[in-house]
């Protein structure tokens, strides 16, 4: 991941991505209003997102030589079994990381539309040509994506998603894989399914963020410019309340 690219993501992923370190998302709204303020709030959960990212190619690596050498050698060693077991706990911790911060942020934008009414008609206003982006329904539409990958993956192996969460349950199963050629070629190719789809899911869940984010930057950045106006307009006025005020003492 370049540094530009980086910097790029940083400066338009906003409070969505707190939501992934234990925020709450009416806080964060009623918080900072000011764009540069989101940004340096979310900055710890973008760093954290292009983690992920780069994590999983890691992975999808090593399975690959993994793979590579059960193809070579009919069944892998208990030794090299152990490896492939790690790289499906780093696989898990980044499935369960998309389902968080999708569920996050389908939650984080309701709340928005929610608190702020005039959002829907400023959608309307800069959409153009395009019609206008559910973005709420998008995020909901990746994390369901997600679960039904990893749901049939899982379903070749007889396991199914509750059980997923269950560590006990997992390595009981990736032991009786572990037996035979057939049973290890069957949990690499759930594993690499489930990663290859990941892998394109983490491009779309930030492509999607940095448009809403976008969108919600520019809708504060106007609230605030017509704010301003409100404030100055009001101040000239109570100036010229004042001024009323002087010339009639003079006058009087």
């Amino acid at each position: 991941m370049t540094k530009l690219l980086k910097k790029t993501i940083s400066s338009t992923v906003l409070a969505t991505l707190l939501l992934t370190t234990g925020a709450n998302a009416s806080g964060a709204i009623a918080g900072a209003t000011e764009p540069t303020q989101i940004v340096q709030m979310v900055s710890d959960g973008v760093d954290r997102a292009l983690s992920y990212t780069e994590d999983l190619t890691q992975t999808m690596q090593q399975l690959e030589q993994l793979n590579t050498m059960r193809v070579n050698l009919e069944k892998l060693s208990p030794r090299d079994w152990l490896s492939f077991i790690g790289q499906v706990d780093k696989l898990k911790e980044i499935v369960d990381f998309q389902e968080s911060i999708t569920y996050a942020a389908a939650n984080y934008e309701a709340k928005f539309k929610n608190k702020f009414k005039d959002y829907a008609s400023f959608q309307n206003m800069v959409k153009g040509d395009t019609p206008v982006k559910d973005y709420e329904q998008m995020y909901k539409d990746l994390n369901q994506g997600t679960r039904d990958t990893v749901q049939a993956s899982l379903k070749q192996l007889n396991l199914s998603m509750n059980e997923m969460q269950d560590d006990d349950a997992v390595m009981d199963k990736l032991k009786s894989f572990s037996k035979s050629a057939v049973g290890q070629k069957a949990a690499m190719e759930a594993a690499s399914q489930i990663g290859l789809h990941s892998i394109n899911q983490l491009k779309q869940i930030q492509k999607v963020m940095m448009a809403n984010t976008q969108l919600q930057a520019s809708f504060i950045a106007k609230q605030n410019a017509k704010q301003e106006m409100i404030d100055a307009s009001t101040a000239a006025r109570k100036r010229g309340e004042i001024l009323d005020s002087t010339e009639y003492q003079y006058k009087y």
